[in-house]
């Protein structure tokens, strides 16, 4: 790993000038994003004798690699570029107290295994993903001009066995709102664990399939360590209007019922198939609950692969026009993707889910709204899901306006991502190193409001990685040691 940075700050006062005294660096705790210099990674205070038009700051950045940072700023100065391991900045100062906001620009180059260390307080580093109005590579206008959004929403992460990450997410065209909508689900890749990603390309799309109205979108990953082919599940508009609402129990047709789609990709990511319906495969008579849901999707966010092989997605199964009971389910295939079966569902309720193997090979879900207002529920099956039983945890907190969460195994730990507050916001990982039975307090890699939802992926060598919404117009993209996660 490279020298981390060490930041000191030192006032240099002169004649006529103000004094500067009780300098301290406060970490706002967001990480400092590639692309983006205006987040404030931490607020600067110091008291000044009297007032002064051009104080001058000097923030002294050593042993650190100087293609890492491009420029600080403080408050409204003007970037400082960082010349021989400093960056001085002429500033007004009022007489007594005096705090501005620090931001830092990074270069591309920047590495995601380092951090910036300012005044003695860790600052993590991360990319960007998605940004606003972002043009999608493979779509144009007709008058021949990229096509671009600016919303970005439901991300999904996964590794590709040659080391690829692949995120898929939502591409929001109009407006940041849910389906039914135009919206595709789109896909971006990084081929150095993060630090940069590809422009982003489609990954499905609804036009030329069934339905009268727009819109496929809330994906879900998993990639088949087998043959490297990576699956995202995604939920296609039903002609009847919302998916969950207007989905009529006892039909597979997409005049009334919301589709189940599924596309693959045996090149990194590359290229995609044609989307498949699985709507009629898994929503049959023959299955002795399928009669009563009117919507079966996925997670959304990430699947696993078992031990035998079998992929699974997390699922979610809504009663007819989204009445109660809903249920968490898994959505899977015993021989690569040839075809799909579903399992009953988690009869504890609950909608959005995540799912992890334990180490006994039995498969734990965590399933969004079963628990109450407050907390997530959690159930366990030996069977794949044919029959279920509760599993009594530490409260796993959800915000009341209930959000999607992240669940993922590194070894022999259990790693969970949510809004962990009344509100969506501090967003935070916690980790369980006794299969799932206690979960610890945590790390907040982000504190700020955002859209709440995550994904997770184990990048190796003890690191995890992080897909995040951080407002809805941006995905960010972080590495976090396992054991930072206390």
């Amino acid at each position: 790993m490279r020298k981390t940075m060490t930041v000191a700050i030192a006032a240099l006062a002169a004649a006529a000038q103000a004094a500067l005294s009780g300098v301290k660096v406060e970490p706002t705790g967001v990480p400092a994003f590639k692309g983006r210099k205006d987040v404030p990674i931490a607020h600067v205070t110091f008291t000044a004798s009297q007032d002064a038009q051009a104080e001058k700051l000097r923030l002294d950045i050593r042993g650190t690699n100087p293609s890492d940072v491009v420029c600080l700023s403080l408050g409204d100065s003007q970037c400082a570029r960082v010349d021989n391991d400093t960056a001085t900045f002429t500033l007004p100062v009022k007489a007594g107290a005096n705090t501005f906001p620090l931001y830092a620009e990074l270069a591309e180059g920047a590495d995601l295994r380092g951090s910036l260390c300012v005044a003695g307080h860790r600052i993590r580093i991360g990319s960007l993903v998605t940004r606003p109005a972002q043009e999608i590579a493979d779509r144009r206008l007709p008058d021949g001009r990229l096509r671009a959004s600016k919303n970005f929403r439901i991300p999904g992460l996964a590794k590709t066995p040659k080391g690829t990450l692949v995120a898929v997410f939502d591409i929001r065209y109009k407006h940041a709102g849910d389906l039914p909508a135009d919206i595709t689900v789109g896909v971006s890749t990084s081929r150095d664990g993060g630090n940069t990603w590809s422009p982003i390309r489609t990954a499905m799309d609804y036009a030329g399939l069934p339905g009268k109205r727009p819109g496929i979108g809330d994906p879900a990953i998993l990639v088949d360590p087998a043959n490297g082919r990576i699956w995202v599940m995604a939920m296609r508009t039903p002609d009847s209007g919302h998916p969950i609402w207007s989905s009529s129990a006892g039909t597979v047709g997409h005049e009334t019922c919301g589709q189940l789609y599924v596309a693959w990709s045996d090149d990194e990511g590359e290229t995609w198939s044609a989307p498949r319906n699985l709507t009629a495969e898994l929503k049959h008579p023959g299955h002795p609950e399928a009669a009563k849901w009117g919507l079966l999707f996925d997670g959304p966010g990430a699947g696993i692969v078992l031990k035998d092989g079998t992929l699974v997605f997390p699922g979610q199964a809504w009663g007819d026009k989204g009445k109660a009971p809903r249920h968490g389910t898994l959505i899977y295939s015993k021989d690569h993707g040839k075809t799909w079966a579903v399992s009953n569902g988690d009869p504890f309720g609950g909608s959005e889910s995540t799912v992890v193997q334990l180490a006994d090979g039995s498969i734990l879900l965590n399933t969004r709204e079963g628990g109450g207002p407050a907390t997530r529920i959690t159930a366990r099956t030996d069977d794949l899901g044919q029959t279920w039983r509760k599993v009594e945890t530490t409260p796993l907190r959800q915000p009341g306006n209930l959000c999607q969460a992240a669940m993922l195994r590194v070894g022999d730990t259990l790693v969970f991502s949510n809004p962990n507050s009344g509100k969506r916001d501090t967003m935070t990982l916690r980790a369980s190193r006794d299969e799932g039975k206690t979960w610890s307090k945590g790390l907040v890699y982000d504190p700020r409001p955002c859209a709440g939802y995550s994904s997770l992926c184990d990048l190796g060598d003890g690191w995890v990685g992080v897909l995040y919404e951080g407002q809805s117009d941006y995905l960010y993209f972080l590495r976090v040691p396992l054991k930072d996660i206390p």
